[in-house]
Parts: structure tokens; C-alpha cells; sequence
């Protein structure tokens, strides 16, 4: 970008307005010519060139007459609050709207511009010649500095009509001053001043892109040696009103090799990518098209230079078509890369043009901006629940401020910034987002809004239950609710894993001996979003095994009997498997009930800390020996032997004991028990009396009985002594 434009850009980011000179003084000289005639310049509405209204001016003329004799100046002065002059500094550019009628392009040597210093009010005659006679004057009078004058004024005018001209005085001024003389040819001179301003830095907000002036005038052509410029712009303030229906008038007149412009001055130059719309007619309406806008050009400029190329109909920005609602008008719209703060419209100048064009507004608006390359793309993303994206401006422009907002039009404002991420708390559903340009220190410089899309995707819900094991077991893993067809769900061994170890809606683990987590995630097939909170942790708790050491205890016992088992773990609890062969209370006493085997158990139950566990003692109940005795066994007093019959020996006893309560019968230990009697030896001198006994068996087991049996010994008769007398 060349210097110039990149100062203007910078420039565009300053708060500057229009400051208008807002004092003017005047001063005419005139002569008498022989016959008594009075030659003198004009100057009427004066007050116009210092209104402050663009569109009224001022007209400085003279009549016909000698070189430099008659003349017409007006000052215009820059005043501060107060009503004194103000000392503009030097190099300060200043810039004067002037109007030249078509017999002035001819005799621009009578033209002057310049600046001045110390206007003052006079009052006097002046002679002039002498030989003429006095001229009379009574206004102002300055220290002037002619800039623009015989010598080099034409290479600023061109045209017939209003025009800028923009000075950068060398030195401090007070203001700016243009002199109309007489000349020598019979041509009488007259001008319009309209107004002269600097630009100065303000805290007031301002209408950058408010169309502040227009310039309306023709580019003459010559024709065999005279000066053509037929051809006119009629109301040229239409163009930039607000009454839709109104225009101003293009027309090129009987010779359309002239030019007609129009020129539309900005507040502010623009920024690059900037458009411009036009709307535009044909008079007595009709089709438009750009096939006809043959000679129609629009030229941007920046300070009096162009800034790029024209535009005409073979350009390819431009978009013509039909105003929206209307059969006769048309818009034309088109971007404008370059910076600029004025569009010059020019229609003539071929054979064969468009003779007269009829334009209703001018329009300058900030680009639209644009998140995608395309400017037509339609931005539209997607996204899961949770998850953000950013919407980027592609095209952004200096002095521009970014707003985001949830309506096409007003809405509440979201952000501001060439960047915008809408918050990741958004619930599932479809959302819009409008973004819109505002210019700094604009008033109403803003683009149209654009539209950016979103969808938020739901996510697929997720409900794993974690589960507790002993050491050693499996644990089976299951998703709560997996009926959902689009769903599938993977299982990794870690949060960040990158392949998955098991895909489906179970997972049955290998045995475990310490607690593992393991991660799974839903995935929905369709959208691709994942489950709430990303992976989803499932822990595995494996607890520990109580330890329980074996029972301890004898595993055989004979029925009848007890006994007693012990384990050194104290929180289990005793149980037998059959109750009916043998009992265990809670202390570990077992009672042995019946021949026959059964398990006894001791189960330590489950707790917060570890698996519970059970221990199982095998016991076998041996069956007791048994017999039966021959009724009332005895002796006879005085003998020492007698058996003891017994029958139906049971359960194989192999051995017997006999134990006397008292009396003088010997005890008999684990004797081999013989065959169907048992012989007992008594001694002679046992008196007679019932003997109690205990009659002990054995078997192999080392099962016994006790029978309690009585023993009698017998009283024998004595002899009876027979005496034979």
C-alpha cells in the first residue's frame, strides 16, 4: 500500500471532522471609463461562503474590462470562540469548494488563491490610472500569499462546475482568500465560493460514512478550437438525500464526447473492502443493464489522487440489479479495495452512450464481514455438547470494531472482537450468531450482519456401575441403558488410551487381585459426539480374603461322645452340615448324634475391609459296639468260674473291660472279647450278694459302651445233717 494510503487508513482511525472558516471579509475594485461608466467587481450572499451549508455559496464577479482593473476578493477567516482570528499553522492543509462557469476555463489567469494574515477593515478612494478617474472601495484588506494564480491554477482546474482545491500553505494563516480580476478579452468572470474548512481532531462522534458534499460539473471538449461544455447535472443533492424518490439528473447534453460528473465526498475515507451501492435510472424508465452504461464510470479518489481503476460495465464487481420493490430503478453494488473518501461519476465522453442517467442515492457501508473465504459460503458448524469452536473474522478492517449477537436485528450483545467462541455450556440444539462492523467513531458506520450457525449435538448418556470382588474372582461389567442402536462403546485401560481393549456393552474381566479402574466412553455413530465428561472411570474394587487358617480339632469321634474345634481366627461362626449326625455350638463343642459323616464349617463373614471365607473340617461318627447280655448272670457260692452269655454282638467289639462297683471281684481290662461268653473269675470266699458290674466294649474304632449289668452270687443250700440214731 503506498505511503499516502496507509497515513490515510491510520487517519481514518482518528476522530476528525470538518472545521469551516466562519468569518469572511470582502474588498472590490473598480474604475470609470471614459463616458462616466463604472467597471467594478461584485460580491453577493458573501454570508453564504460562511454558513456552514455545503450547498450555499458565495458569487465573486466582474464585468468586462481591462486587465486587472476590476477584481473581486473575498477572505475567509478561521476565528476562535470569542471572535479572533486563529493562527493556522503552517503546513495545515485547507480546502476551498469553488464553482467556475464554462466562459471562465478559458481565462483562468483571472483567477487567484491564496492565504492571508491581519484582515482589517479600510475605507478609502483609490485612484486607478489616474487617467480613468477614482474607483471607490470600502472593505478589507490582508497580508496575502498567493498560491494558486496564472501559472500554475489550470493544472487543478479541469472542468466546468464545482470543484475542490486543497492547499498546504507553507506558513501560518488565518484563513484562505480567492481574487476574481478583470482580464483582456470581453468575457465577464464569475465564480460561487462555497465554503473553506480544515480537518481537526473531535471527541464529537461523527458520520463516517455520510455522504458530507457533492461536486457536480462537466469535462469539456474542444471542437474545431471552441470550448464545448454542454451538458449539465441537474440537482445534485438528490443523490445523497433521504427521499427515495428523488434524483439527480446526469445529462450529457447535445455533445456527448463531454463529460458529466458527479462527485460524492465521504466524511472519512473508508477502509479497504469497503461497498458502495447505487441506485440509479434511466429517465422515462425502461431496462437497464451494464451493457448500456457504455461511458458510465466511477472513479474513487483520496486526497485529489486516484485510488485504483475506475469501475465501468466491464468491471466484474459490479452487480447490477433490480431495487428491491421497483420495476425502474436499479442498484448498483459493488466493494472497493482501496481506501478512499470520494466517487467520482462520470457519464459522456463516447459515441453512442446512455445520453442522460438519473441517480437517486449513494450508499457507502463497511464491508460485510465474513468468517469464510467464500463471501457467500454459508458458515454452518457442528459440534457436541461441551465442546466450543471459534468463529474468526477473515476479512477484518482497521477501525473496526467487532460486535457478536444473537438477532438478526438488535438482540443482546455477546462479544466484541474479530473472535468469538460461544460458551461451552451451551445445551443441545441449533443456535445463531450475528456479527456486524461498526467503524469507530462512527455514528452509523456499521455493515450488515452475518450469520454463522451452530449446532450443538446432545450427548449420548453413560452409566456404568462399578462393582466389588474378592481376589481372585471376575468382575462383570455392563452399560446401564445400552439399547440405543447408534451407540457404540469402547473400553480402555487407561483415560488417554489410544486403541480400545474390548468394544460392546459388557466387559468381563480377567481374574483380579487389586483394585482396577478401567475407562469406557459411548460414542454416538451418527453425530460422533462422545458421552458426558469424556471416559468414564469404572473401578474394579478387589477386596482381600479374611484370613482363615484350617479347623482344629480330631476329625473322627464316636457317637455319643463330644468333642471340641478351634480356629484362631475369633469373628467366624460354627455349623454343621448335618445336624442329625452331629452337632456344634457356637463355642466349637461338637455332640456326635448318629453314625455317619457331615462337614463342619467356620464362615467369617463379609466386611467393609475384606471377603469373608469358610473353612470346612470333615467328621466322621464312628458308630458305638453293642451287645446284649444273658439275663441274670451268677454264681453259685464257692465256685470261682462262671461265663457270661451275651447275643447279638453289633458294630464289631473286639474288646472288653469289666469294672466292679465293689466287692472282692477283680476288675478285667481291654481283654479280647471272645466268642458269644465272657468268663468271669470270682473268688470263693466272694459272699454271697449282688455284685453291680460294668461291662465296657471295644471296637476297632475305639468306639465303647458301657452296659451296666448285676452279678449274683449264689446262696448254696447247706447239706442237711441226717443223723441216724
Amino acid at each position: 500500500m503506498p505511503t499516502y494510503l496507509r497515513a490515510q487508513v491510520v487517519a481514518q482511525c482518528e476522530n476528525t471532522k470538518r472545521t469551516y472558516a466562519d468569518f469572511q471579509g470582502s474588498i472590490q475594485y473598480g474604475f470609470k471609463v471614459l463616458g462616466g461608466s463604472l467597471i467594478m467587481g461584485t460580491i453577493s450572499d458573501a454570508g453564504n461562503a460562511v454558513n456552514g451549508q455545503v450547498k450555499d455559496a458565495s458569487t465573486l464577479g466582474v464585468g468586462l474590462g481591462l486587465a486587472g482593473l476590476a477584481s473581486s476578493t473575498q477572505f475567509l477567516q478561521f476565528n476562535a470562540a470569542g471572535g479572533s482570528p486563529r493562527s493556522i499553522p503552517a503546513n495545515t492543509p485547507v480546502t476551498i469548494k469553488i464553482s467556475l462557469p464554462t466562459e471562465v476555463l478559458s481565462v483562468l489567469s483571472g483567477v487567484e488563491i491564496g492565504t492571508f494574515t491581519g484582515l482589517h477593515t479600510v475605507a478609502a478612494d483609490w485612484p486607478l490610472l489616474g487617467l480613468l478617474g477614482p474607483g471607490h472601495d470600502a472593505g478589507y484588506e490582508a497580508t496575502i500569499v498567493p498560491i494558486y494564480n496564472a501559472t500554475n491554477i489550470a493544472g487543478v482546474i479541469s472542468g466546468s462546475g464545482e470543484v475542490e482545491i486543497t492547499l498546504t500553505p507553507s506558513q501560518i494563516y488565518n484563513g484562505i482568500y480567492v481574487k476574481v480580476s478583470g482580464n483582456l478579452l470581453s468575457v465577464a468572470l464569475s465564480t460561487k465560493l462555497f465554503h473553506a474548512y480544515i480537518m481537526e481532531t473531535t471527541t464529537d462522534k461523527i458520520d463516517c460514512d455520510e455522504v458530507i458534499d457533492v461536486l457536480s460539473g462537466v469535462q469539456p471538449t474542444v471542437i474545431g478550437g471552441v470550448l464545448n461544455a454542454t451538458g449539465k447535472v441537474t440537482d445534485p443533492f438528490n443523490s445523497i438525500d433521504s427521499d427515495k424518490d428523488s434524483y439527480a439528473l446526469m445529462d450529457v447534453g447535445v455533445s456527448v464526447l463531454n463529460k458529466i460528473y458527479l462527485t460524492a465526498i465521504f466524511n472519512k475515507p473508508s477502509q479497504p473492502g469497503d461497498s458502495v451501492s447505487i441506485i440509479l435510472g434511466k429517465p422515462g424508465g425502461g431496462l437497464l443493464d451494464l451493457n448500456l452504461l457504455t461511458g458510465f464510470t466511477i472513479q474513487p479518489y483520496l486526497n485529489g489522487v486516484k485510488a485504483g481503476d475506475a469501475f465501468d460495465n466491464t468491471g466484474t464487481f459490479l452487480n447490477l440489479r433490480l431495487f428491491p420493490g421497483s420495476t425502474d430503478k436499479y442498484i448498483l453494488t459493488f466493494p472497493i479495495s482501496e481506501v478512499y473518501d470520494r466517487l467520482e461519476i462520470t457519464t459522456g465522453g463516447l459515441a453512442g452512450v446512455l445520453g442522460s442517467l438519473q441517480i437517486y442515492d449513494i450508499k457507502r457501508k463497511l464491508a460485510k464481514p465474513r468468517t469464510l473465504i467464500d463471501p457467500i459460503a454459508e458458515d454452518a458448524r457442528t459440534i457436541c455438547q461441551g465442546e466450543t469452536t471459534t468463529f474468526s473474522i477473515n476479512n477484518p478492517q482497521s477501525c473496526t470494531e467487532y460486535k457478536w449477537y444473537d438477532a438478526e436485528t438488535g438482540g443482546n450483545l455477546l462479544h466484541t472482537g474479530e473472535n468469538y467462541t460461544p460458551p461451552s455450556s451451551l445445551l443441545a440444539g441449533d443456535y445463531s450468531y450475528y456479527v456486524q462492523g461498526s467503524r469507530t467513531y462512527c455514528v452509523t458506520g456499521v455493515s450488515e450482519r452475518l450469520r454463522v450457525k451452530l449446532k450443538v449435538n446432545p450427548l449420548p448418556p453413560l452409566d456404568v456401575p462399578g462393582t466389588t470382588i474378592c481376589s481372585g474372582a471376575t468382575a462383570a461389567l455392563a452399560v446401564s441403558n445400552s439399547d440405543i442402536a447408534q451407540y457404540t462403546y469402547n473400553w480402555y485401560a487407561a483415560s488417554n488410551g489410544v486403541t480400545p481393549f474390548n468394544t460392546g456393552a459388557t466387559y468381563t474381566t480377567p481374574a483380579l487381585n487389586a483394585n482396577t479402574t478401567y475407562y469406557a466412553e459411548a460414542i454416538n455413530t451418527l453425530t460422533g459426539c462422545k458421552n458426558v465428561g469424556g471416559r468414564k472411570a469404572v473401578l474394579v474394587n478387589v477386596k482381600p480374603i479374611a484370613v482363615v487358617n484350617p479347623i482344629i480339632g480330631v476329625n473322627t469321634i464316636c457317637e455319643g461322645t463330644t468333642t471340641t474345634l478351634t480356629n484362631d481366627n475369633p469373628s467366624g461362626i460354627w455349623s454343621s452340615s448335618d445336624a442329625a449326625i452331629a452337632t456344634i455350638d457356637p463355642t466349637g463343642k461338637v455332640i456326635a448324634i448318629t453314625a455317619g459323616s457331615t462337614v463342619i464349617s467356620y464362615t467369617v463373614a463379609d466386611d467393609a475391609t475384606y471377603c469373608g471365607k469358610k473353612v470346612d473340617f470333615n467328621l466322621t461318627v464312628n458308630p458305638q459296639p453293642n451287645l446284649t447280655l444273658e439275663p441274670d448272670p451268677g454264681i453259685c457260692e464257692g465256685l470261682s468260674t462262671t461265663k457270661i452269655a451275651y447275643a447279638n454282638p453289633v458294630f464289631d467289639p473286639i474288646i472288653y473291660s469289666i469294672t466292679w462297683v465293689a466287692g472282692p471281684i477283680s476288675n478285667v481290662s481291654n481283654q479280647a472279647l471272645p466268642a458269644n461268653e465272657i468268663t468271669i473269675n470270682v473268688p470263693s470266699n466272694t459272699p454271697v450278694a449282688v455284685y453291680q458290674g460294668v461291662l465296657t466294649i471295644k471296637n476297632a474304632n475305639g468306639c465303647e459302651r458301657a452296659i451296666p449289668f448285676s452279678f449274683r452270687v449264689k446262696l448254696v443250700p447247706h447239706k442237711p445233717t441226717v443223723s441216724i440214731n
